[in-house]
């Protein structure tokens, strides 16, 4: 029973709570050579991006998929740290890999940079939420991208849902120390979005994912370890839920987000004694 009072109220407060997200922006339509815009300055650039909370891609070059969607929080000697809204496996982030690192086109000494090389120096995936640490940025670019529809990022503030492909028996996982399969930071109960939490109850909940993310072998009926963490307002600090699952359901690989359902078979609580780090109890319900 104080576990559905508990989601219910969860529920509620989300939908009431969640407010819009952060456009990435249009790019360009020519396919032209990437050049480099001198007159920008790539320490004022960081300081905008922080003050504005605008989203960068993580991409392994000037084109392709993205590896991850972060949003930047500090920079310093150290490098620009920032906050993974979400992710390929932590091995894709792996220290010392070149990215290109694009944000929405800004104007800057008279002309519009949107990109810039760099490095991943650090990963902190224990974190919450993770983090990647980049190498500053030397010089500012404009790269032209395909054109799609503008992305959305909802509230990464809110909600984080992090999702190991383990299962909760046998895993030999220290699950509060371990790189999740999928992470989210964002719910959005009214339309979804690129990845977001579109359904929770008491019972379970769905994800939209983006297919590139999907890790392999998650289908029906595949044993998954859930955290979600939930802001709460009044302390003003995140709470961790534990769950263990099993998926219900996931949608057509060709799709371009993958739905996937998620049943809540075990309640967990964290526990430093035990081998996992959470200790489980089942939990027995009629919802589902």
């Amino acid at each position: 029973m104080g576990d559905v009072v508990v989601w219910s109220g969860v529920a509620l407060l989300v939908v009431l709570g969640v407010l819009g997200g952060f456009a990435l922006g249009r790019y360009a339509r020519s396919p032209r050579p990437a050049r480099v815009v001198p007159a920008a300055t790539p320490e004022a650039l960081m300081a905008g991006l922080i003050r504005h909370a605008a989203p960068l891609d993580l991409l392994p070059g000037p084109s392709g998929e993205p590896l991850a969607r972060c949003l930047p929080v500090s920079a310093g000697p150290e490098g620009l740290v920032c906050e993974l809204l979400d992710s390929s496996t932590s091995q894709e982030l792996r220290p010392g890999r070149a990215v290109t690192a694009f944000f929405a086109p800004v104007r800057q000494g008279g002309r519009k940079v949107n990109s810039f090389e760099t490095e991943i120096k650090a990963q902190h995936s224990a974190l919450e939420p993770p983090q990647v640490v980049l190498r500053p940025p030397q010089e500012l670019r404009s790269v032209p991208r395909r054109r799609h529809a503008r992305k959305r990022v909802s509230d990464p503030r809110f909600v984080h849902v992090r999702l190991w492909t383990a299962d909760a028996e046998t895993s030999r996982l220290f699950f509060p120390e371990a790189a999740p399969d999928i992470w989210i930071n964002a719910y959005d109960g009214r339309n979804g979005g690129e990845n977001a939490v579109t359904d929770i109850s008491p019972g379970g909940l769905a994800m939209e994912v983006r297919a590139a993310l999907v890790p392999p072998g998650l289908e029906s009926g595949s044993p998954v370890v859930l955290k979600c963490s939930l802001f709460q307002f009044k302390e003003k600090q995140f709470k961790p839920y534990w769950y263990a699952g099993l998926v219900r359901g996931v949608s057509a690989p060709g799709d371009k987000l993958r739905r996937i359902a998620i049943s809540f078979t075990a309640v967990g609580a964290l526990d430093g004694n035990a081998p996992q780090g959470v200790r489980w109890t089942e939990r027995i319900t009629n919802e589902m």
